[in-house]
């Protein structure tokens, strides 16, 4: 494996998503790279970073502050069953995010003037596996979490993502290896 010096930075948003939508359902393939003749071309995941568009008015109508968790799971292969994802032993997830987000209203003075829902990002965290090799496909996934009644009545959200990868050149040896592990196989 040798660096080619050449960087892909993939930007771009999910489709809306229910706020109790699970984590497995629905990912959404963001890379997809399929070129027989080229099996030398792979990427290294290097960081990635989420966050929702949506400000408070556009979330929908609430009635009391909240708080929710969003996880955000980046594979580079479907994964179709629920224990598995959030699963670092799963050779097909590469990357895991967490996001908490506060929902509150605001009040002008003494007036007690409502101005709307705000979001606050409150706290987020990736995860990514160092070293990790892509080859030909990449997912991301996301899902609510500690959702309540009042986060389930809103619109969903629409995640935005950055995601950064270094292109590297892989021997056609490394290429079978990275398929497999790709797929979920153990390659151990």
């Amino acid at each position: 494996m040798k660096l080619t010096g050449k960087t892909l930075t993939l930007s771009g948003q999910m489709p809306k998503r229910s706020f109790n939508q699970q984590l497995f359902r629905d990912p959404y393939t963001i890379l997809e790279y399929a070129n027989v003749l080229d099996i030398n071309k792979a990427w290294r995941l290097k960081d990635f970073k989420c966050w929702i568009q949506e400000d408070g008015r556009d979330l929908g109508v609430m009635t009391e502050n909240a708080t929710f968790g969003l996880d955000v799971q980046l594979s580079t292969d479907d994964i179709p069953n629920s224990a598995d994802w959030n699963n670092a032993g799963d050779n097909r997830a590469v990357a895991w995010g967490t996001l908490a987000y506060a929902l509150s209203d605001t009040y002008s003075g003494k007036t007690q003037v409502f101005s709307g829902f705000q979001r606050m990002l409150l706290n987020s965290e990736y995860f990514v596996q160092p070293e990790h090799v892509i080859q030909n496909k990449l997912t991301i996934s996301a899902a609510s979490a500690g959702q309540n009644s009042e986060i389930e009545g809103l619109n969903g959200y629409t995640l935005n993502y950055l995601v950064y990868l270094e292109e590297i050149e892989i021997t056609p040896s490394e290429s079978i290896i990275y398929n497999i592990k790709g797929k979920a196989q153990d390659v151990s």
